[in-house]
């Protein structure tokens, strides 16, 4: 077997995941094409005041985009400068040097640049299990993805004096309201504070159904987001269920494949033996710990057993691959007993808790 890079390579499944302290989530990353000052590439900012003091550095739309995103106080906020004719490839591989996670957008996204980025997270996710989430605007190509966000809605209303704009403007403030919902709520009927109308598209129920994002106004003459669902429509059962096509769950499945990678990587890796004994005290140590400080936080449910084991199905697997035919008639004991190599399998059974949205509320007449 030729010899590669370590692999922490934590595939998710309705059934099946493999998860360990908890991470801060909540990352905004806006993208500009500004020449405007060309002498930084990234600013990060605690809050508004913070950028307030570098409008100069920007375009008026790209200012106004900036202070979109940190009006709903992410947890954090980066800001990447691109050249108007530059290629948008540099900055993203910039981005994925200095920041390791977090939702992204351009501001003004232009069609080429937005399928792009949906193209750019794809791979992140895909090849290299890196967890950004995009949000775009109203994609030529359908993305059918979890990690991108396709928002669709023709044009907004701003209660400042912007007025009526185009659509496209209101993705850095669905940046900064996505990064500060995080894992800790949904963004369903989520309050789209600035703004005092929507132009709302043909039929709601379609566009949701093709995996459309879109807002809403309400009956008090709010505009809110109508469901919190990424682009994702196409489902196995398995790795791509319907409860993934909601932003919510995803942030838990990211949030829990970003810990468990961080702490294998920083504790495990390299530093223990590949016993039964090492395993289960990383068994231990998700069971006891991890799965149980997110149960009180209600993103597991605490009525659900939320519990990793070794998988002795894979590592039973990987020894017959390996040339070992006998181990498949090993007991289960047997096989936990034997670690594969270099490998740690794990399974896990958990669930994630979504919000509420439904009521079904029947009364009967005396």
């Amino acid at each position: 077997m030729a010899i590669t890079m370590p692999k922490i390579d934590i595939t998710f499944e309705q059934r099946a995941v493999s998860l360990i302290g908890r991470s801060e989530r909540g990352v905004a990353i806006l993208i500009v094409r500004d020449d405007t000052n060309k002498t930084f590439t990234h600013k990060q900012y605690s809050d508004l005041s913070a950028a307030q003091a570098d409008e100069s550095l920007y375009t008026a739309d790209n200012y106004a985009a900036i202070c979109d995103m940190l009006g709903f106080a992410p947890y954090q906020a980066h800001v990447f400068r691109c050249d108007a004719d530059g290629a948008l490839a540099d900055t993203l591989a910039e981005i994925g040097k200095r920041v390791k996670t977090g939702w992204l957008t351009i501001a003004g996204q232009n069609a080429a640049d937005g399928l792009a980025l949906s193209a750019w997270v794809k791979t992140q996710a895909g090849t290299k299990h890196k967890t950004y989430k995009a949000v775009c605007y109203n994609l030529t190509t359908a993305p059918d993805d979890m990690h991108v966000v396709n928002f669709v809605n023709e044009s907004v209303t701003y209660t400042d004096d912007r007025g009526k704009k185009d659509g496209v403007t209101y993705l850095p403030s669905l940046l900064g309201i996505f990064a500060v919902c995080n894992v800790t709520r949904g963004c369903t009927n989520y309050l789209c504070s600035n703004l005092s109308e929507v132009q709302e598209v043909a039929d709601n129920d379609a566009a949701l159904g093709s995996g459309k994002f879109i807002l809403v106004n309400d009956e008090d003459g709010n505009v809110r987001v109508a469901q919190g669902i990424n682009s994702m429509t196409t489902t196995d059962g398995k790795t791509k269920t319907e409860d993934m096509q909601f932003i919510e769950t995803v942030e838990a499945m990211d949030m829990m494949r970003d810990d468990i990678t961080s702490v294998f990587r920083e504790t495990y890796l390299g530093n223990y033996r590949n016993s039964r004994d090492n395993q289960m005290m990383l068994v231990a140590s998700l069971n006891m710990s991890y799965f149980r400080q997110l149960m009180q936080q209600s993103i597991l449910d605490p009525d659900y057993a939320n519990a990793a084991s070794i998988d002795v199905d894979a590592q039973r697997a990987a020894w017959v691959a390996s040339g070992k035919s006998e181990a498949a008639d090993w007991d289960d004991d047997t096989v936990k007993a034997n670690p594969f190599k270099r490998t740690v399998y794990l399974t896990a059974n958990v669930k994630i808790l979504g919000s509420m949205t439904d009521l079904i509320f029947p009364i009967t007449m005396a």
